[in-house]
């Protein structure tokens, strides 16, 4: 079996955080300008051809400007911010 960076847990929230940052920027372009990531390599990890790794998940922290351990516990937004576009629930 091979070894993976993160677990199958932090994998998912890198997951999130990447749909997250698609509806925060409005498309996929914007989101592989930003991280740096190719299209290639981001639609293999949208599609689930290959797992999500640190670099990728210190990619996301640099953007959110959170901590990387934010980032892998799915907790890198704050308290009352939606996880699939980001923007806050609080009225």
């Amino acid at each position: 079996m091979a070894r993976r960076d993160l677990s199958p847990e932090e994998q998912g929230h890198v997951r999130t955080y990447l749909q997250m940052l698609r509806a925060r920027f409005g498309n996929w372009r914007s989101v592989e300008r930003a991280l740096p990531i190719s299209h290639g390599a981001l639609n293999d990890l949208l599609q689930g051809r290959v797992d999500p790794g640190v670099t990728v998940a210190f990619r996301i922290a640099k953007l959110l400007d959170v901590s990387l351990h934010h980032v892998l516990t799915g907790t890198a937004l704050p308290p009352g911010t939606c996880k699939h576009c980001g923007r806050s629930t609080v009225v």
